[in-house]
C-alpha cells in the first residue's frame, strides 16, 4: 500500500511539473504577447470597421512599427509598435479590399539575431491570419 501511495505520489508530481513547464513556455516574452493581442485587436477592429464603413484598408509592415491605414479619411489610422525583440527584414505592404478580399501572403519575423521566430500567414478574406512559432 506504501509503494503504491509513493508511486502515485510520483507520477502527481511529474505531472505537475509538467503543466508547470507548459505553462512558462507558453507564457514566452511577455512583450510579445502583448505585441499579438494588440495584432488581433487591431485586425478584428479593422474587420468591423471595413464592413460598417464599406472601405478598405492597406496595411503597412515598416521596420519599427505596423500601420493600419483606413481607405476611408473618417477613420483614424492605428500604429502598433514592434517589441525590441522582432524586427522585419524587409518593408510589407497589402492592401484588404471593401468586400474583405485579402491577397494570400506570409510574413516572417525575426529575432534580433537574425533568427525566423514567427511566421504570420494572411488568409483570404475575413479569416485573418494565423501566427506559427518557428522556435
Amino acid at each position: 500500500m506504501i509503494e503504491l501511495i509513493v508511486y502515485m505520489g510520483i507520477i502527481v508530481a511529474v505531472l505537475l511539473l509538467d503543466l508547470a513547464l507548459t505553462k512558462v513556455i507558453k507564457v514566452g516574452n511577455p512583450a510579445e504577447n502583448i505585441f499579438w493581442e494588440a495584432v488581433e485587436d487591431s485586425w478584428n477592429e479593422m474587420n468591423i470597421k471595413s464592413q460598417i464603413y464599406h472601405t478598405g484598408y492597406r496595411i503597412d509592415f515598416n521596420r519599427d512599427r505596423m500601420v493600419f491605414i483606413p481607405g476611408d479619411r473618417r477613420i483614424k489610422r492605428k500604429t502598433i509598435d514592434y517589441p525590441g525583440t522582432l524586427e522585419l527584414k524587409q518593408h510589407v505592404q497589402f492592401s484588404v479590399a471593401d468586400d474583405g478580399f485579402e491577397s494570400p501572403r506570409t510574413i516572417h519575423w525575426y529575432t534580433t539575431d537574425g533568427q525566423e521566430k514567427y511566421q504570420q500567414r494572411i488568409q483570404l478574406g475575413w479569416s485573418g491570419y494565423r501566427l506559427k512559432t518557428i522556435y
